[in-house]
Parts: C-alpha cells; structure tokens; sequence
C-alpha cells in the first residue's frame, strides 16, 4: 500500500514538473513571438523614416570620381537633385575596385537610369556608349570635357577663352618679376579643341612680354605616369621652366609636392587649378602663386538642373557656363573667411 502511494506522489511530482515545463515553454515561446514583432515592427518604422522615391534617378560618372574637386561636384548635383526629387547616384565609387570609364557608362546604361553626367576622355567608345545611351532614351550631360559629335544633350564646362585669359594675367604678374620660361601641363585626353583655345590665347597675351612659351602633353593613362612626367619637369636642369601652368587639381597637387621635394620653392612658381584646403595653404606660403577657382558646386548643380530641363521638356541649351576666378595671395584670406563662413 505504502508502494502505491509512493508512486501516485512521484507520478503527481512528474506531472507537476512536466507541466511547468511546458507553461515555460509555451511562455518563452510567447515572449519570443513578442519580441520578434516588435523588432519588425521597429525595423518597419526605420524603413518607412528612410526609405525615399524619387522622380529621376541619375549617375554621375567620372575617372576621377575620389578626387576633391569631384566631390564637390557630386555635392553641387546631389544638393540640386534634393531639391528637385531626383537621387544622383556616382556610379562607381562604392566598387572594390576600380574601372575604366566605359565599363562604368557600360554599368549606367545596363542600369537604365534616367539620366548620365559624364566626364568624356576623348576615347572613341565613350561616343558610341553615348549614343546608345541615348537610343535608349537615356539623355546624357557631358562636363568639363565635351564630346561633341556625340549625340549628348548639353555640355556644362568653362569658358575656355575666359579661362585662357585668366592664367595669362596671373603669369604676367610672374613675367613682371622678371621670370621668362612658361611650360603650360595639359592632359593627354583632354579635347584638342579646348587645348588650342586656352593656350592660343595664353600666348596671345605673352606675345610682347619676351617671355617662352611651351605646352607639355602629361600623359594620364595612370597616375604614376603623370606624376613622373611633372617631377621630370621640375627636375629638368638642362631646359628649366619657371613658371607652370596646371589645369587640372591632380597635377597641381603633384607640381606642389614635387617642388617641395626637389626644393624648388622660389625657383619654380606654380599657377594651380582648383580651391582645395592644401592649394589654399600653399598660396598662403608662396608655394603656388595662385589658382584658378570653378564653382565646382554650380558646375554638379547645372547639370542636374540641364538634364531636368530635358527631360520636362524635351530641349535644353547647348552650353553652361560655370564661373572661373582667380584666387592669389592678395585675396586667399577673403576666400578663406568666406567658405568658411558658408559652410
């Protein structure tokens, strides 16, 4: 009897023991079901703060797509593109790598994005991306180098006459002082046309200053050759230039190490390209003689501005001109104070 007891008890006590297992469980699963909904339901309300449409969707595309003046540039389109419900996207930069400027309009077009901004490199497969970007309905804005015998939209560049004039009255300056020898960098993709443009009339302007006058070719295929072919420049005892003309940030950036490198500080003035915190500073020492400024912003914004006119109307005008000045040390500290007062 005792034996029966002892069982019912230890069936009761399994019972028991069982049955509060279950309730936790049920109860843990419960809570977990809790906690599920509510983490999708929080992660609901992130997507609905974040989550954006937008009218147009357009790609912004260039070689030199991490360089200074073109984050400038994508900040002026981004900016323009809040304002007008349009997502700029840079096609390219968040890669693991780099590409070729074909195989990034080649990544656009695959895309079909409503519109592309472009920097052409004078190769002849960006012209025919081109026009199949535009037979696809895809309109095409080009920027600081033009492909005109392309089907594209508009271009949104300088003044090259403007421009041309700019750097002669900065390297009379220099004449003044009693330098002579002018070598002016151009890129090797850069358009013909707008070479010829900026350095005839840069010569134009020297012809009674008995200064010499030369264009050099840097070759841009990759960015240790171009930097070679400045340094050879620089170090060039034999045929030494004084005064060098960029147009481009990368190579004043590369003419600005270079001088310091071989220390030709004083010996070798440099007549920059662009308004970056490092080409400021060396304004401020008298390491570049002075720079050219391009609103880079204006030039992002005109042409998001230029490929939504096209695409609301059907037209847009052929040619933006973006403002270009001159920054020297007499005005540098103004410049400064004023970006930063801006921003």
């Amino acid at each position: 009897m005792l034996n029966i007891i002892r069982s019912i008890k230890k069936n009761k006590v399994i019972m028991l023991a069982a049955f509060i297992s279950i309730s936790v469980g049920f109860l843990i699963i419960l809570i977990g079901m809790m906690l599920y909904r509510n983490r999708l339901s929080s992660l609901d309300a992130v997507d609905n703060l974040n989550y954006n449409t937008y009218k147009y969707h357009y790609a912004l595309i260039s070689e030199e797509s991490d360089a200074p003046f073109w984050e400038a540039i994508y900040e002026g389109a981004l900016e323009m593109g809040k304002e007008m419900n349009i997502y700029v996207e840079r096609t390219g930069c968040s890669l693991p790598s780099s590409y070729p400027l074909q195989d990034l309009m080649k990544m656009a077009i695959a895309s079909k994005v409503d519109g592309i901004i472009i920097e052409p490199n004078q190769n002849e497969e960006i012209e025919e991306l081109i026009n199949m970007a535009d037979e696809a309905g895809i309109p095409v804005i080009t920027v600081l180098n033009d492909e005109p015998n392309s089907k594209r939209k508009s271009f949104i560049g300088v003044n090259s006459y403007n421009q041309g004039q700019i750097y002669g009255k900065q390297i009379i300056e220099l004449i003044n002082k009693g330098k002579k020898s002018v070598t002016v960098l151009f890129n090797s993709d850069s358009n013909e046309s707008v070479r010829n443009i900026i350095y005839q009339t840069i010569s134009g302007m020297l012809t009674d200053s008995g200064a010499h006058v030369k264009s050099v070719n840097v070759n841009t295929h990759s960015t240790f050759s171009s930097e070679e072919d400045i340094r050879n420049i620089i170090k060039d005892n034999q045929n030494p230039t004084e005064i060098l003309v960029c147009l481009t940030a990368v190579d004043t950036r590369t003419a600005y190490q270079a001088v310091v490198d071989y220390n030709k500080v004083g010996v070798i003035d440099i007549i920059g390209y662009y308004d970056s915190d490092l080409i400021l500073r060396a304004i401020q020492k008298d390491i570049i003689h002075s720079t050219m400024s391009i609103d880079a912003k204006q030039m992002g914004a005109y042409c998001v501005m230029a490929l939504n006119e096209y695409m609301q109307t059907g037209q847009v005008s052929d040619y933006f001109a973006v403002d270009i000045y001159a920054i020297n040390k007499d005005n540098v500290e103004d410049y400064i104070k004023e970006r930063s007062e801006e921003e």
